[in-house]
């Protein structure tokens, strides 16, 4: 991985991916990512990114996730049409996000479907 202008590395001795039992029954499935239930706030503000989570994988740490899938579909925002500079955050892990289809209302321009970009935690 590259950070900060350094390449790093972490060995591992074992693939993440690597699979020891599954609970339930597994069966590959399809889901149209369009048919996702937005919610949202109607009133000021927007909420925490967390309510878009489609899929969750969690990890051995408690609080922590090995990785956690987000969509961010078309929506309506109160503060459409108005002036919203970014807000300050620290993010608690890297984030990793993708634009499969349409535009992103936060980077409309230069972020185009299949651009990416990545933020690490801080």
């Amino acid at each position: 991985a590259k950070f900060e202008g350094r390449l790093w590395r972490a060995p591992i001795d074992h693939s993440p991916l690597d699979v020891v039992a599954w609970h339930g029954n597994y069966a590959p499935y399809r889901y149209d990512l369009r048919r996702f239930n937005t919610i949202g706030s109607i009133s000021y503000d927007h909420p925490d990114p967390s309510i878009f989570l489609v899929l969750h994988s969690p990890s051995d740490t408690p609080g922590t996730s090995n990785m956690d899938f987000a969509i961010f579909p078309p929506r309506w925002l109160v503060a459409q049409n108005t002036f919203r500079p970014p807000w300050f955050h620290r993010n608690i892990a890297s984030e990793f996000m993708g634009l499969v289809h349409g535009a992103y209302d936060a980077k409309a321009e230069g972020f185009v479907p299949g651009g990416a970009s990545l933020h690490n935690c801080m």
